[in-house]
This record gives structure tokens, sequence and C-alpha cells, in this order.
């Protein structure tokens, strides 16, 4: 009977080199993914990010490589204030209170200095047919898809209310948004989160200072009361803003009257409040 010879299994050396062939090509793969991401169009970035944060009601951090919106870096940098050049005879008194009321903000901007998360804002004085209009962006008093007031904006509205509590001219607070939609169970849409962050300042206003109430009032616009196009990251930036409105004489006519007892209009003449000059 012939023995049947004992095929020896020849060890393979080279196996090795699949594991490597591998790793070289999970290696590029990784390289070309980060290339791609640092060629990333920022702004469409910034936009993406800041949809997601509204969708998901702010529960997430997210990073991107530059200050876009919805994003805040650990800085803080001077308030930059501009005062629109007001025109007609009676813009004295309103150029006097936005001088003042400036040179307060920058003051306060130093109280704020060393505080991380602040983000640069522009903020604009102007004069409009409605009264005096003190514009800033959303992004200082508030977090994307927020209402609750960022603590390093109390240096600004401590100049702002002792600026104005003084004031016998009605003040509305106004809120307003971009087009990005929001639906959270707090906040279902963009009417809801600007007439949120309206009342917001109202409830700090009232709390930290002796405003009279019947002079205040909040207005939530969404995102139909633009000032600049939704189509690009800059003008989503225009338009998320709050803007406090120092109501003229003219409109302060227009408001709704309060109810007046004729027992307490018999009472001590109170002490004749500021008026401002237009």
């Amino acid at each position: 009977m012939a023995r049947k010879k004992k095929v020896e299994e020849h060890e393979n050396l080279e196996r090795w080199l699949v594991s490597y062939a591998d790793f070289i090509t999970l290696l590029f793969a990784f390289f070309v993914t980060m290339y791609a991401m640092s060629r990333v169009d920022e702004q469409k970035m910034g936009s993406a990010v800041e949809s997601l944060q509204r969708a998901l009601g702010s529960v997430i951090s997210v990073q991107t490589p530059s200050s876009r919106a919805g994003v805040f870096n650990d800085f803080s940098s001077p308030i930059q204030v501009t005062i629109v050049p007001l025109s007609g005879a009676k813009s004295q008194e309103a150029r006097k209170l936005a001088e003042d009321l400036k040179a307060k903000i920058e003051g306060a901007a130093g109280k704020g200095e060393g505080v991380k998360g602040a983000p640069s804002y522009q903020m604009n004085l102007l004069v409009q047919e409605r009264g005096l209009v003190i514009r800033v962006s959303d992004q200082y008093f508030f977090r994307t898809g927020e209402a609750a007031i960022r603590p390093e904006v109390i240096p600004f509205l401590e100049a702002l209310g002792q600026t104005l509590q003084p004031l016998d001219h009605p003040i509305r607070i106004e809120g307003h948004t971009d087009n990005v939609p929001i639906n959270t169970a707090q906040f279902p849409s963009n009417w809801e989160l600007s007439t949120a962050r309206a009342t917001t300042i109202i409830r700090y206003l009232l709390t930290h200072f002796k405003f009279d109430p019947q002079k205040l009032s909040a207005a939530g616009y969404g995102e139909h009361r633009p000032v600049a196009a939704n189509d690009t990251g800059e003008g989503r930036n225009q338009n998320r803003r709050v803007d406090v409105v120092v109501l003229n004489s003219r409109e302060k006519k227009t408001e709704p009257a309060a109810f007046q007892d004729p027992q307490a209009a018999q009472g001590p003449a109170a002490a004749a409040p500021k008026k401002l000059g237009y």
C-alpha cells in the first residue's frame, strides 16, 4: 500500500501587506476628508450650523472655523457704536440723547472686558419717523434659538436703563429674526421667539429700574420686518436684531390710552418727567 506523502503547508510571510495596505487606504481617506473640511465654504457652514441649532433647540454645541452666524467664540471686543446723522429742527434733543447713550454704553463696555463668550457687535442709533431707534444685533443679547439674556449683556442693559428711565416717552422693545425657521417645544415659530426676546428685556428693565410699566411695550415681528436680504449670511445677521424704540410725541398719541381714575388724578402732582424735544 502506497504511503501518502504529507503535504506541508507553505507559510505566507507576506500577509502583513494586506493589513498595511488597508491602513494606508484609511489614512489616505482621512487626510482627504480633512482637506475637504478645510476648504468648506464658511458661510454655508455657518448657515447649516444655525439651522441645525434652531431645529434642535440649541441643545447641542457646534463649532465652525469662524465666528459666523450661530457660533460664539471665546473673546470679547470693544463695542462699536454708530450715530446716524440726524436732521430736522427738532432733532437736537434726540441727538443729545443718542450721544449720552453712546458715551454710557462705551463706558459700560470696559466693565465687560475679560468675559468669555461675548461676541463683537455693532450698535446703531438712528432717527426714524416714529422716533429714536437703538438697534443691536440679537447675538449680543441671546444665544441662537434662546430668549434668556446673556450675562455679559448686563453692563449694556444697565447703561440703557439709566439713560431711558427719566424720559417721558413710550419705549417699545421689538424683536426680529431672520427667515430660518425654528420649531421647538418652547418656540414653535419665529413669532414666539421674537416676542419672548422682547418681553425678556422689558422684564429686566422693570425688575432693575423704576420704569413706569405703562411706558413700555413689546413687539415680535418674526422674520417679517427685514432690513436686508435673507439670502446671505451677512443679511441674516442684520435681520436678527433687537430694536429699542423711543417713540416721539406724534407716535405717543397713537398709543392706547390707559384708564385714569378720577380720584387718583386729584392727588398730589408728581414731578414732571423729562421730555424730548421731538
